[in-house]
């Protein structure tokens, strides 16, 4: 005689054992997906900072590498300023820790010429040979046919004030001035325009220099002495280049100027050589 309700309860006991049995390996197979990727995520992590550690290192490198080049070459240039002169060394100096190169103006009457070959432009040539464009810039402005009186009325000087040079390379008009204007007036335009150009970069150099000689000059002289005391007077540098031309009362010194007294050929290049042994006569660099 079967048990009917025997066979109902294990009926009932195999479905729960089924049940059970599912969920547990169900559970497991969860559990053990989770664990994985939670290694899983743990190890990309460690890939993810590995590759990051290894990118911040490389740029360490770099900037590391583009430091010790920079070092390098601030040392190469603090090297040839020490050739340069005394008094002009610090502006050099504090260029080169800013990373720009030094603003030279050289400015006057039509004896500063733009023109190429002209000794503006063979000083600019040597300098930028010797020490190099990063260390140097050069701007050359003439002011022809005007006197010094006239420059600082119109104000011609204004727009080189505005470019603050940091070297100013000055010759006032002194030759256009012969017989215009008296000394004491040149002087007092001659400081009218230093005056603003300090202004603008009190820090600023100043190098004055007299224009040309000239063959037979009684009073142009005279006024040359004038402009040397007043450069003294006020502590600027002073750059007597008629210690390089021939003796102004030979006729030899004629072989160097044109027809309008202004420097020929020869002329420019005897100015510019007085410069050169100023500006780099002890530049030991190939």
């Amino acid at each position: 005689m079967l048990d009917y309700g025997g066979v109902q309860v294990k009926k009932f006991l195999l479905v729960i054992l089924a049940i059970m049995t599912i969920s547990t390996v169900i559970g497991g197979k969860y559990h053990w997906n989770q664990k994985v990727s939670a290694i899983q995520g743990k190890v990309d992590e460690t890939k993810e900072g590995s590759n990051e550690s290894s990118v911040e290192k490389s740029n360490s490198n770099e900037n590391q590498k583009v430091e010790r080049e920079r070092e390098k070459d601030r040392l190469i240039k603090l090297d040839k300023v020490n050739f340069l002169p005394k008094e002009l060394q610090p502006v050099f100096q504090e260029a080169i820790e800013e990373r720009r190169p030094v603003h030279l103006l050289i400015t006057g009457s039509s004896s500063t010429s733009q023109e190429e070959g002209a000794w503006p432009d063979l000083l600019e040539r040597q300098l930028v040979e010797t020490i190099g464009n990063s260390l140097i810039q050069v701007t050359i402005k003439e002011i022809d046919g005007k006197t010094s009186q006239e420059v600082v009325k119109e104000n011609i000087y204004k727009n080189m004030v505005k470019m603050k040079p940091d070297i100013l390379l000055l010759e006032p008009f002194l030759l256009y001035d012969n017989g215009e204007i008296k000394m004491s007036e040149r002087l007092k335009n001659i400081s009218k325009i230093i005056t603003n150009f300090k202004k603008a970069n009190p820090d600023m150099i100043i190098l004055l220099q007299p224009s040309n000689p000239i063959y037979g000059a009684t009073y142009y002289p005279n006024e040359e002495n004038d402009l040397e005391r007043y450069a003294k007077q006020n502590n600027y540098i002073y750059l007597d280049h008629w210690k390089g031309w021939p003796d102004y009362n030979k006729k030899e010194i004629e072989e160097l100027l044109t027809e309008e007294n202004v420097p020929n050929e020869k002329g420019n290049e005897t100015w510019a050589e007085y410069l050169k042994e100023y500006f780099i006569r002890d530049v030991g660099v190939e």
